[in-house]
């Protein structure tokens, strides 16, 4: 059975013709989809590289046995979709008759367009759908994610709208705003490692001790897209500063930082701010044991994966209203997203049993991430649509 992953991203190719990329690595694919597809063909963006640099250090390769990649030549930016729009759709037909079947990513361009395919060539798909199309184009880093926001979110609603399989990586929002009535779950896309009680104590005698006011705060998320919104936490840490806070803030993420070290400069904060590039997912779990509390700031979202992981870590967690992040957080730690003032209250509202209190309810609530819950529940779900495709 050979099945087609499509989402819109940006994989790395080196001279060799491999592919690299932080998330859609080779075991992410081995993990999670050759249990129930014989192949996997990945189609989305590429771009060469020379050499890897600090900014692609934690990248992985995607492509090894049974996972290749089959890019879509014609779509190297944005402006391609309406230039280059006929030569795109061709490609994409031509990868999706000869397939069996499709696991579609969305909110993505290349989405939209394979969902047609699968519908032209009568061909079964899932649709992954992990993050709102309007909150990401209307926070895009470029001025012309604003114009095509209102476009994106009507055409992905509709294509949930008609899809005969989806899968939410939320419980409540993503299903409100893009509705579906055929087969779908919700079923979140992060899985942790499962830590014992032994590491639980050892955190909480850990956030006991520590000086509220010289906290080690984190974030993982790219430093380089706009709507992970790291710079309110910049500005909330500088207007701390004015109040007697001292306060580290670790960014752990690959991607160009030119635009956030502009808000490090502007608040002068480069005693405060530091940036750790991106890093394999061992050393992200070991970075974060060192921390004291972790802020999700982002513009959108879906599920986030590195509040899950956080919170299996049992760090506490303040995090916007943004997308799924106010389904698995206490009310009490959520703040409207780009609000400073709320995200500092949060803060100076802290005090050590507050970080402890949560720091339980986050670990123990994390439980049912665990591989062996979610495997379960997904392979079920593709198991049974994807029968009989061969």
């Amino acid at each position: 059975m050979k099945t087609i992953f499509v989402f819109d991203t940006i994989l790395l190719k080196d001279s060799h013709n491999d592919y690299y990329a932080q998330t859609l690595t080779y075991d992410f694919f081995k993990e999670r989809y050759l249990n129930i597809c014989d192949e996997i063909i990945v189609t989305t963006r590429y771009k060469k590289i020379s050499n890897f640099t600090n900014q692609n250090k934690g990248y992985k390769k995607t492509n090894g046995k049974k996972i290749s990649v089959k890019p879509i030549m014609s779509y190297s930016d944005i402006p391609d979709i309406i230039k280059k729009h006929k030569r795109i759709v061709k490609e994409m037909d031509e990868i999706v008759k000869n397939s069996d079947n499709l696991i579609i990513r969305l909110p993505s361009v290349l989405g939209l367009i394979a969902c047609k395919s699968a519908i032209k060539y009568n061909k079964k798909y899932i649709i992954e759908m992990v993050a709102c199309a309007w909150d990401g184009y209307m926070n895009h880093a470029r001025f012309g994610g604003k114009l095509i926001a209102p476009i994106m979110y009507i055409k992905t609603k509709s294509a949930i709208k008609k899809a005969p399989n989806v899968i939410y990586v939320t419980n409540k929002f993503l299903q409100k705003r893009y509705p579906n009535k055929n087969n779908n779950i919700g079923c979140t896309d992060t899985l942790i490692i499962d830590k014992n009680e032994k590491y639980e104590k050892n955190r909480i005698k850990q956030l006991d001790k520590c000086n509220i006011k010289k906290m080690n705060i984190v974030t993982v998320a790219s430093v380089q897209l706009k709507y992970k919104g790291q710079e309110y936490v910049m500005k909330a840490i500088k207007e701390l500063k004015n109040e007697g806070y001292n306060l580290n803030y670790y960014l752990i993420g690959g991607g160009d930082n030119n635009r956030l070290i502009k808000f490090v400069d502007k608040y002068d904060l480069k005693d405060n701010v530091h940036f750790l590039g991106s890093k394999s997912h061992n050393e992200v779990f070991e970075l974060l044991g060192k921390m004291h509390l972790y802020i999700q700031p982002s513009l959108q979202e879906g599920l986030p994966r590195a509040v899950v992981e956080a919170m299996s870590l049992g760090l506490p967690i303040i995090g916007s209203n943004a997308g799924g992040i106010p389904e698995i957080i206490e009310e009490k730690c959520i703040f409207k997203k780009k609000n400073v003032k709320q995200l500092k209250n949060r803060v100076i509202n802290l005090k050590n049993q507050d970080l402890i209190d949560q720091s339980i309810r986050n670990f123990y609530y994390s439980k049912q991430f665990t591989p062996k819950k979610i495997d379960r529940i997904r392979k079920e779900f593709y198991s049974n649509v994807f029968k009989g495709s061969e």
